[in-house]
């Protein structure tokens, strides 16, 4: 579902598919999903609904807008509670372990030089292959004057050390090269969109301003 006013979502209760109450919409994040714009939103479940599904942690469950079915005054998502218990739980494999992905919520994550980047949160699957976010520290926001309260996507490639933070084999350098390419591309597709919505409305208007000029030399 497209939703362009995320901010409006925020303090809705949710509900899985089947109407049973998950929590309390809590934070939202700007995605990184190219094919559609998309929202990646935090859920403050219930205590009961803790302790049955989500191992009783009070970490936000994260969830991508487009598992979002229905708004109102309460906002319904597409997925049953043990659905969203599996996705929740679902597992990083690595150098030989598996990492579920709630252990690795909210970790730190450094680059190979030993420099903060971000925090680990969420995870989307798009063409078949899960890619894993970083939710950027602010002053780097500020630095490479990224827009605020984004997260960007990391692949599992990048990891190298999974303990009480995660180390990345790569430079912070090297990673804002690659999310440069990405925003760039990104800026492209919604330039080009623009440019083709204006083109349009440019031949609609040439086109009625023709069929009033032939209809005024008609009445003349």
């Amino acid at each position: 579902m497209q939703i362009v006013k995320p901010d409006e979502l925020i303090g809705k209760e949710v509900y899985d598919d089947q109407g049973t109450a998950v929590g309390v919409l809590d934070k939202y994040w700007t995605s990184w999903n190219q094919q559609e714009i998309g929202w990646f939103f935090g859920i403050r479940s219930y205590e009961n609904v803790r302790d049955a599904w989500f191992r009783g942690t009070m970490k936000l469950f994260p969830i991508h807008s487009g598992y979002i079915k229905k708004i109102g005054e309460t906002v319904t998502l597409k997925r049953r509670m043990d659905e969203l218990s599996q996705e929740w739980k679902r597992v990083i494999s690595f150098k030989q372990t598996s990492w579920p992905t709630d252990y690795l919520m909210e970790r730190g994550i450094y680059d190979k030089e030993g420099s903060r980047v971000g925090i680990f949160f969420a995870w989307a699957k798009y063409n078949n292959t899960y890619q894993y976010g970083c939710f950027i520290d602010p002053y780097l926001l500020e630095k490479w004057h990224y827009a605020f309260n984004i997260i960007l996507p990391l692949k599992v490639d990048y990891f190298y050390h999974i303990a009480n933070s995660i180390t990345l084999n790569t430079t912070i350098e090297d990673l804002k090269k690659v999310w440069d390419s990405y925003l760039s591309k990104k800026n492209i597709t919604k330039t080009v969109s623009s440019i083709k919505k204006v083109t349009l409305k440019t031949k609609t208007r040439k086109k009625q301003q023709k069929r009033i000029s032939l209809k005024n030399r008609k009445q003349t």
